[in-house]
């Protein structure tokens, strides 16, 4: 069985109601070996807790990744984030084997290919100063190294260090393992062949890695200055009166910013308070990959959540703590007829983040 329909077959099997899957990897290409398995990426409704899991599924072997839609796109976004889109390339250069969403998938697939052949950018001056100190180093630790286990140590950090420079110079993806030599071999097959051919001769190595280091500059140790004072930063002082409404809201409740990026120049820390009108209810709702503290100050609100497919329901008072995990889908209510409910939050990023929702089901 080839391998998209062995894919195929497989989401049938395990994921009958799945939204959509993919399958790549190796054993879509002509990287293909005796060993290759299947990756393949299930998106499911209603998922509370991704999970990858390798397992062998009749003759193949098999790495799945399954998603709910929301924890797909935040996988996506921090691989993008490092530079390494490898689940991104799955979904993207590999096939669809399911779609009952009537085409998110293509969309999906379109979209990341865009994003992919787009780039990461280009390396920041801090970053780029960051390479060729950390490479300059290697090279000094290898030409002074007389061990020769050491020396076998070094040489294959110098050969990574080596790629991940001229990918970052080029504007390229990066990889780790064999996926490191398949960037490089396609961005610069020259210098692949000649890191593959030096990687044992510690002299030649450093003639290969020298030069690229004179692509971004040249060596740089001597002089090499990190700089950064989170010490000595001013306190910042934002009066009760001067709180924003300029932040993300739910119908049903009143959120000010008091600490965010924009109000004090926090950059991990977002802190504010929110108000709900008696007798009223906020839309279910989720807050992406923020860890949320909330501190009740007046009134009883309630917190909602599913738990067992069964709605949990918190009821509070004043001097109460209640803790939101990440993506968690939850409300916020507030049965009292007559009294405001007010409550301080802390989140653990820079700004609100609010994804409303048809219900509390994760997605």
């Amino acid at each position: 069985m080839d391998p998209v329909s062995a894919a195929r077959a497989l989401v049938e099997d395990m994921f009958p109601g799945a939204l959509y899957a993919f399958v790549g990897g190796s054993a879509l290409t002509e990287h293909r070996t005796s060993t290759s398995d299947l990756d393949v990426v299930v998106v499911l409704d209603g998922l509370p807790t991704p999970y990858r899991e390798s397992l062998r599924w009749r003759e193949w072997p098999v790495e799945l990744f399954v998603h709910s839609e929301t924890s797909l796109h935040a996988y996506l976004d921090k691989d993008f984030d490092r530079r390494q889109p490898s689940l991104a390339r799955m979904c993207a250069e590999g096939a669809v084997v399911t779609d009952r969403t009537s085409g998110r998938a293509s969309d999906l697939q379109a979209a990341l290919s865009e994003r992919l052949a787009a780039g990461p950018g280009g390396l920041t001056s801090s970053q780029a100063e960051r390479s060729r100190y950390a490479l300059s180093d290697l090279l000094d630790d290898l030409s002074g190294a007389t061990d020769p286990g050491e020396q076998t140590f070094i040489r294959w950090q110098v050969v990574q260090e080596t790629a991940r420079m001229a990918l970052g110079l080029g504007r390229r993806w990066q990889g780790s393992g064999k996926w490191l030599l398949r960037e490089l071999r396609a961005h610069d097959p020259e210098l692949a062949e000649k890191l593959l051919t030096a990687h044992d001769d510690s002299v030649r190595l450093s003639g290969v890695a020298s030069d690229v280091l004179e692509r971004a500059g040249g060596r740089l140790w001597e002089g090499y200055r990190a700089e950064g004072d989170p010490f000595h930063r001013p306190l910042r002082h934002v009066p009760s009166g001067e709180l924003s409404g300029d932040t993300a809201q739910s119908s049903g409740m009143r959120r000010l910013a008091a600490i965010s990026g924009a109000t004090a120049g926090s950059s991990r820390l977002w802190m504010g308070q929110t108000h709900v009108a008696p007798a009223t209810r906020s839309s279910d709702h989720h807050h992406g990959a923020s860890e949320t503290a909330i501190y009740v100050v007046s009134g009883t609100p309630s917190f909602v959540f599913l738990e067992d497919d069964q709605e949990v329901r918190l009821d509070t008072k004043p001097g109460d703590y209640i803790f939101v995990p990440p993506y968690v889908p939850h409300r916020e209510e507030n049965p009292d007829p007559s009294q405001e409910a007010v409550v301080v939050i802390a989140r653990s990023t820079q700004e609100a983040i609010v994804v409303n929702l048809p219900d509390l089901r994760p997605r």
